[in-house]
C-alpha cells in the first residue's frame, strides 16, 4: 500500500487482495488495483492481465515459453552476453536514469512525463522493484519498473529507446535484451517464494500497437484473467474534486470531438477475450 498527495487529494493505493489499512482509510480516496472481485461501494470497472503462476516448476516455466522467446532469450544471455540487474530503487541516482529514459521513451510514445512522486512512495514502502539489462559494455538498454509485495508482482513500465535506435540489429539487440530481463525477473520471483507475476495488462482491441504488445507477453505462457480496478471516494472533498474533475473530462472530451472528429474515432469495446 502506498499513500500520497497529488495537487488537491490524499489518495492511497491498494493492490491485488490487500485491505486498507488505518492510513489508506483516512485518504481523500483509494485506488484498488487488480482485485479478483469488485469492491463494494466502490466504482470499480473490469481489467484483463497475463498472469504467470509461479508456483510451477522452472521446468514448467521454461516449457511454456514460445520457441521464438526461448531463442531470444537463450541468445541475449549466451551470445549477446546481456548482464541483467537489479537497483535499489530508493537511489535518486538509480531513480534518476530510470526518469530521464522514461520520459524520452514517453516523449516519443506521445505518454505524459514519469510520475516520480508516486513511484519513490512505492521506494519508499518497500514495494517498488527496479531492474535494468545492460550490454557488455554496462551500457543500460531497457528498464523495468514492477509493483510487488510478498505474493506476487506486476509489471508497471517498461522503458527503452528502442524506436530511436536507427538500425534493426540493434533494436533486435535491445528486444533480445527485453526478453531476458523479463524471464531474469519471472525466475527471481519464483525463488522468492512470490506465487505470481503478471504483465500489467492485457489488450483486446484492434491496435497494432497493443497487440504486438500481446506478442510479446504471450511469449512467456500464463493465462489471461479478468481483475477489477476499483476507485472509493470516502471525503466530502474527495466527491466533490473528482466530480468537477469527471465534469471537465466530459467537456474537454466534447470540445475535441467537436473540433478535430477525425483524430477522435470512437471503438467498440470489446466484451470478451478467448483464452486458449
Amino acid at each position: 500500500m502506498i499513500t500520497y498527495k497529488s495537487r488537491f487529494l490524499t489518495r492511497a493505493e491498494i493492490w491485488f487482495d490487500n485491505e486498507p489499512t488505518a492510513t489508506a482509510k483516512a485518504a481523500d480516496c483509494i485506488l484498488y488495483h487488480l482485485r479478483s472481485r469488485p469492491v463494494p461501494g466502490a466504482q470499480s470497472r473490469s481489467f484483463y492481465t497475463l498472469l504467470v503462476d509461479l508456483s510451477q516448476t522452472q521446468e514448467q516455466l521454461r516449457a511454456q515459453l514460445n520457441d521464438d522467446t526461448a531463442y531470444k532469450v537463450r541468445r541475449a544471455r549466451d551470445r549477446d552476453k546481456i548482464i541483467c540487474e537489479c537497483c535499489d530503487s530508493r537511489n535518486p541516482a538509480v531513480m534518476n536514469g530510470f526518469e530521464q529514459m522514461y520520459n524520452a521513451f514517453a516523449a516519443i510514445k506521445g505518454l505524459p512525463p514519469l510520475n516520480r512522486l508516486r513511484l519513490e512512495r512505492m521506494a519508499a514502502a518497500g514495494a517498488l522493484d527496479i531492474t535494468a539489462a545492460k550490454d557488455p559494455q554496462g551500457k543500460i538498454l531497457v528498464y523495468h519498473a514492477n509493483y510487488r509485495d510478498e505474493r506476487r508482482a506486476t509489471q508497471l513500465e517498461m522503458p527503452s529507446l528502442y524506436r530511436t535506435l536507427p538500425q534493426s540489429a540493434a533494436r533486435n539487440f535491445c528486444g533480445r535484451a527485453n526478453r531476458y530481463l523479463t524471464w531474469s525477473n519471472i525466475l527471481r520471483y519464483k525463488q522468492e517464494g512470490l506465487k505470481s507475476f503478471d504483465f500489467g495488462g492485457w489488450h483486446l482491441g484492434s491496435d497494432p500497437d497493443m497487440l504486438s504488445i500481446n506478442d510479446f507477453k504471450r511469449g512467456f505462457g500464463g493465462q489471461v484473467v479478468r481483475e477489477y480496478h476499483c476507485e472509493q471516494t470516502l471525503t466530502l472533498k474527495g466527491r466533490v474534486i473528482l466530480y468537477a474533475a469527471k465534469l471537465l473530462g466530459q467537456f474537454e472530451s466534447i470540445l475535441a470531438k467537436e473540433s478535430e472528429p477525425a483524430l477522435n474515432p470512437q471503438f467498440p469495446v470489446q466484451a470478451s477475450v478467448a483464452i486458449k
